[in-house]
């Protein structure tokens, strides 16, 4: 009765999500060309009344309208020399500099994903809010796991309403690249949109730890030591267990395990190996601790290209893992 009480909220939670900024996202949806963010701004403010409704338009206008794409201004960017006498004059040439950059890739509308932050942190602060851009990692490729890749190689946004900062992703919510056609693909993803910051902090790690806005957060080792959990993870009441690392091997029969703390009981979960030619349904169960407990059979005979595990559910990919020969104790 639990899991069924539990899966009709979450669709009455999705459905009021949907509902609720259904007229924003409409009227935005229809908005002509403009030529500066501040004249999208205007129109904005015009257009709605609330803040958390102005913050909602701003955003769906970026997951419209803007292409995620590299220009060689992006390949061959230089720093920026600029010049000053005092403390004021520095902020105001980097003000300078900042809203040219924006506006360009306003125009052009294509950029990648500091233009869509600073778009959005511009008609955030022209919407009187306090507002910033977080620069971080963001762990979007098996191979980052366990830190091979630590240097910051993304930005997102923070905004505070009534006193409360949200977090957003609007080049996550937009679309995604395909890496074989090279083209971008536009979806639009809410999840990115006022996240909770516990889910957040699952694939975006901010520089600064206060961004990540928890009471006890979370550390790099954690982050990177953790499976790629992916946008169809969330909202399925399913919660995996910090036990669950993001590393399997193959040189161990009892290496493998894979746990949740929460798991609903229709769940149809199943997990493919990259580059094999079948699929296998996830057995569970039930630990001591009232987890609940996969094992997962690598065979032997795995060659280099399977590399990878996902693990899929309701026909979603929701989890990646790396598969190496042997884990390093």
């Amino acid at each position: 009765m639990s899991k069924v009480l539990f899966s009709l909220l979450f669709l009455v939670s999705s459905l009021t999500f949907s509902n609720e900024y259904a007229r924003v996202d409409q009227k935005v949806r229809a908005y002509p060309n403009f030529k500066k963010i501040h004249d999208l701004g205007y129109r904005i403010q015009n257009d709605f009344s609330t803040d958390e409704e102005r913050v909602r338009a701003a955003f769906v206008w970026l997951t419209q309208n803007m292409v995620y794409e590299k220009t060689y201004d992006d390949i061959f960017k230089t720093g920026q020399i600029i010049s000053y006498q005092s403390e004021y004059g520095k902020q105001n040439q980097i003000r300078r500099v900042v809203l040219g950059w924006s506006e360009k890739a306003f125009r052009a509308r294509k950029g990648v994903c500091l233009e869509y932050s600073l778009i959005l942190n511009e008609l955030c602060q022209q919407f009187g809010l306090p507002s910033k851009v977080i620069v971080g990692v963001a762990k979007t490729d098996i191979r980052f796991i366990k830190g091979d890749q630590t240097f910051k190689n993304h930005t997102w946004n923070a905004v505070q309403l009534n006193g409360v900062w949200k977090l957003m992703d609007p080049t996550w919510a937009s679309g995604h690249l395909d890496l074989i056609s090279n083209k971008f693909i536009r979806k639009q993803l809410d999840h990115y949109f006022f996240t909770k910051p516990d889910e957040f902090v699952k694939h975006h790690f901010p520089n600064n730890e206060e961004w990540q806005l928890l009471d006890n957060p979370v550390d790099m080792e954690q982050f990177f030591s953790a499976p790629i959990y992916l946008t169809d993870f969330f909202g399925k009441g399913i919660e995996l267990s910090p036990k669950t690392k993001g590393i399997l091997s193959i040189s161990s029969e009892d290496a493998n395990y894979i746990y949740f703390d929460e798991l609903p009981r229709d769940h149809g979960m199943y997990y493919w190996v990259h580059g094999s030619p079948e699929i296998r349904r996830m057995g569970f169960k039930k630990g001591k601790d009232k987890s609940f407990i996969s094992k997962i059979r690598l065979n032997k005979n795995l060659h280099k290209n399977h590399n990878s595990l996902t693990v899929f559910m309701d026909d979603k990919p929701i989890l990646n893992f790396k598969i190496v020969e042997e884990l390093n104790n």
